[in-house]
């Protein structure tokens, strides 16, 4: 079974136990070894003991951020600039004041000087009043830089990472010049089996292979099981449409068209959840023509997604195929 979550046999297993949950452990894995020079995470309150004890045996240094309590708050979505918020809507409060079940944003660092340094430019959008306030631009590049992101992924991702603009991932697609590898495969990054959690300039990028590539070896010498489950998730065919709706398939992409026998929704939004369930989980192939899905079983049409714009333009649908070699 694809995506589901993963226990180390010993190596970072402390984290999974520490999270009840396997998101994010890469990125964990990677500043353990040293290869990744800080990350930061999000842990309910009631479990950030058990993170900072999982931190302490690895010899990392932690230090907790802000409260987050999730909300569906069209408030802030009203507000001035509130339409620009993305994935993370939410209302901060102290760590102090936090509830059990409160998230709480964390850093995370082997050396006090990149705690320092990602504590200071890790911060989120914020409501101020009734406007929203948005990092400097020299903030958003550095906090790429103190991650440990490719400079030439940085300038990308600040170049094409407006929704309002671009389809970010139709846009590393179109920039990608040879065929994708599978070490520069982002679209598992939220669901446990990745390499990398930054977006690349394109996919086959050769800072990020050579950044991925590293970490893949390292942590093959740790806990070979995962790298091999890594390796076979990442190289499944995918369908995007943009970063919050997307899907992975068991199945063979040749010649532009996909045959499947089952499929994954990953992402995060409704629209693409209505995908999957209205049409795409009734088919066994599928192409893309222009901005049009055309799915299909045993030959004959089950339906047809035509790619969305919303009325402001906001996140532009750009449906592509894709399979990692």
């Amino acid at each position: 079974m694809f995506f589901t979550e993963y226990k180390p046999e010993k190596f970072c297993r402390e984290y999974v136990e520490a999270k009840i949950s396997s998101r994010q452990l890469v990125m964990f894995m990677s500043v353990v070894l040293g290869i990744k020079p800080a990350m930061d995470d999000w842990i309910t309150n009631d479990r950030l003991a058990a993170l900072k004890k999982a931190c302490k045996k690895y010899g990392l240094l932690l230090e907790p951020d802000i409260g987050f309590i999730d909300v569906d708050d069209q408030s802030l979505k009203d507000s001035g600039g509130g339409g620009t918020l993305t994935t993370t809507v939410a209302r901060g409060i102290q760590v102090r004041n936090a509830g059990a079940k409160d998230m709480i944003h964390v850093f995370i660092s082997r050396k006090q000087e990149s705690l320092e340094a990602i504590s200071g430019n890790g911060w989120y959008p914020v409501v101020v009043g009734d406007r929203v306030v948005h990092k400097p631009y020299i903030d958003l590049l550095k906090f790429g830089y103190n991650l440990g992101y490719p400079t030439c992924c940085v300038d990308f991702f600040r170049h094409y990472n407006d929704w309002y603009k671009y389809s970010h991932l139709w846009e590393v697609f179109k920039n990608t010049r040879s065929r994708p590898s599978y070490l520069c495969n982002c679209f598992t990054k939220d669901l446990t089996y990745g390499y990398i959690y930054h977006i690349p300039c394109s996919y086959d990028c050769q800072a990020t292979k050579k950044l991925a590539g590293g970490l893949r070896q390292a942590i093959r010498a740790e806990e070979p099981r995962f790298v091999e489950l890594i390796d076979r998730h990442l190289r499944l065919p995918f369908l995007i449409f943009y970063e919050t709706v997307m899907y992975a398939f068991e199945g063979e992409l040749k010649n532009g068209k996909l045959s499947y026998s089952q499929v994954y929704f990953l992402g995060r939004d409704s629209r693409g959840n209505n995908y999957y369930q209205n049409i795409l989980e009734k088919g066994d192939s599928l192409f893309v023509e222009g901005r049009t899905v055309f799915v299909s079983k045993g030959g004959k049409k089950v339906g047809k997604i035509e790619a969305q714009t919303q009325p402001n333009g906001f996140a532009p649908e750009y449906p592509f195929l894709i399979q990692f070699e």
